[in-house]
């Protein structure tokens, strides 16, 4: 598998439904200014993108299938956070490597309905697995998303590609471990 393959089928998928994805955006950044609901409503923007990757539509609605997942998705940014922060405590090099093998854990958790750290576990072993894939995809998305930043609010066009981006990695790299059955959206 190529990143340059997962880019364009996942610019492929972000074409169909570009509006409804930046409005769900759009709203999970207005509805973040409540702190409680930034990880539910930003899980919602992977949740639409799974459910794109499967064919299906989506709706604006969607973002807030989110809060399905309120506990795990608070569970799974603490825990990240922490890890991330005691890897870069650790010389910098160990955060910056847990940012790249903890990529995959939101599609992980959404699609198999498993827990933050059965999330971030499976994440770890397909990041480790694919760990100069998982890089360059990093890198690559840490590219897009920084000039989406960049430009005052270009970000909420690169984090809905983002998350198909991780999405559709995490699907095609699991497909031939596949230990349980995926849940269908």
């Amino acid at each position: 598998m190529q990143v340059e393959d997962i880019l364009s089928e996942s610019f492929d998928f972000y074409k169909k439904q570009v509006v409804v994805l930046i409005m769900a955006t759009i709203i999970a950044a207005l509805g973040s200014i409540f702190i409680i609901t930034i990880a539910p409503l930003f899980f919602g923007i992977y949740y639409m993108a799974l459910k794109i990757i499967n064919n299906k539509e989506i709706e604006i609605k969607d973002v807030f299938k989110g809060f399905d997942y309120f506990f795990v998705s608070w569970a799974l940014v603490i825990l990240t956070a922490v890890a991330i922060m005691l890897g870069f405590v650790a010389l910098v090099i160990p955060g910056l490597i847990l940012i790249v093998l903890f990529q995959y854990a939101i599609p992980i958790a959404i699609n198999e309905k498993t827990g933050a750290i059965a999330s971030l576990k499976k994440s770890y072993q397909l990041g480790r697995d694919n760990f100069q894939f998982s890089i360059m995809l990093c890198i690559i998305m840490w590219v897009i998303n920084a000039i989406g930043g960049a430009v005052s609010v270009g970000w909420i066009l690169t984090y809905p590609f983002s998350a198909i981006c991780f999405s559709l990695a995490y699907l095609k790299l699991a497909e031939p471990q596949k230990t349980k059955k995926p849940q269908s959206l």
